[in-house]
């Protein structure tokens, strides 16, 4: 693959990404264009990379290879995460969603997740 340009996106919540494109220069006739690329005849494969994303992949994949990192990351997260979903569950009676559909979903979770934040807003005050 040869580099061909640099091409930015930017998604709905408006951040830039920066791509390098590669793109073949002919697979009309290569043996394993079906295993390379579904895409139509006559066209080449082409391959974006983000090189700043790519790093980040690895910097974390190389963090939490480390065994003092993931067992840290495990230990906090039973103090952190694990709490709340045993608060929503055991108390509020939190167990399935009662509704269908991504955004749906999302509303009935961030109302769950405000009770909760409520509960703890609650108890911080009364403390003070």
């Amino acid at each position: 693959m040869r580099f061909q340009s640099i091409a930015k996106r930017t998604d709905r919540e408006q951040f830039t990404r920066e791509f390098k494109v590669y793109q073949c220069e002919d697979c009309s006739g290569c043996p394993l264009r079906s295993q390379c690329t579904t895409a139509q005849e006559g066209t080449n494969r082409k391959m974006l990379v983000n090189t700043r994303w790519e790093k980040q992949k690895e910097y974390v994949r190389h963090k939490l290879s480390e065994p003092e990192t993931a067992a840290s990351i495990y230990r906090q997260r039973k103090i952190d995460v694990e709490p709340v979903f045993g608060f929503l569950k055991a108390i509020l009676g939190f167990t399935r969603f009662s509704v269908r559909g991504k955004p749906k979903v999302k509303n009935e979770i961030g109302l769950a997740l405000m009770a909760v934040n409520l509960r703890k807003y609650r108890l911080r005050a009364a403390n003070e």
